[in-house]
């Protein structure tokens, strides 16, 4: 409260309200999608080129925003790639649930599954190089991966263990370290591919391979 000592007159002064840490600065429209406009950018960088030859100014270019903004978002160049592959992961898990939902049998599902795999991974074939330490997040990031990480794995495991109950698959197998092996030829397929193999190539040699193995059996039938 403040007085006008010419006028005798009390004058009220209202304090005025604090601006929220999220709110837009004042003059500075913000931007739609700020941050999923990073994303998207990087991954699709990450995926052509790798970690180590993608530029934060790409980045920046490419989503069409300034190179302060995607630190201001994600804090480094090594955060920004973890985010890249958690979300990848998210939506590679999300394509595989909808593509289960609709396959029947396990040699179906086991094939969707694959397909879907190698698919997002056929022209990424740098992205999913994964990260080299994830101890070197932050932790909540690093926690955030393996979580991600996991889920796609116990995905295959359940899927492994539905057949084990159908009488389709043996049930003295350890599911969750078949499903790293089935997630480590994949990795190992795209990494390795020859220029000629095909999509479908690679996806029949994977789901032939897990399933039925190689062997014609010792009788050569």
């Amino acid at each position: 409260m403040a007085t006008d000592n010419e006028k005798g007159r009390v004058i009220r002064l209202e304090p005025r309200p604090l601006q929220r840490v999220d709110e837009p600065r004042p003059g500075r429209r913000p931007i739609p999608m700020l941050r999923a406009r990073i994303l998207q950018s990087a991954m699709e960088l990450f995926g052509e080129r790798g970690f180590e030859e993608v530029p934060i100014d790409e980045v920046a270019a490419r989503a069409g925003v300034g190179k302060g903004s995607v630190y201001r978002q994600f804090g480094s160049k090594e955060q920004l790639y973890a985010a890249s592959v958690i979300e990848g992961f998210v939506q590679l898990r999300n394509q595989i649930e909808a593509a289960l939902s609709r396959a029947e049998s396990i040699p179906e599902r086991i094939t969707a599954i694959v397909r879907h795999t190698l698919a997002y991974f056929w022209t990424r074939r740098q992205f999913f190089v994964l990260l080299r330490d994830p101890t070197k997040l932050p932790r909540a990031q690093e926690v955030r991966y393996r979580q991600e990480r996991g889920r796609l794995s116990a995905l295959i495991s359940e899927v492994l263990h539905d057949g084990a109950r159908r009488g389709l698959i043996r049930n003295d197998l350890d599911f969750d370290l078949m499903s790293e092996a089935m997630l480590g030829m994949i990795r190992g397929i795209q990494r390795y591919k020859a220029d000629h193999v095909t999509l479908d190539d690679a996806v029949r040699t994977a789901v032939e391979t897990f399933l039925y193995g190689s062997s014609i059996g010792l009788d050569g039938q």
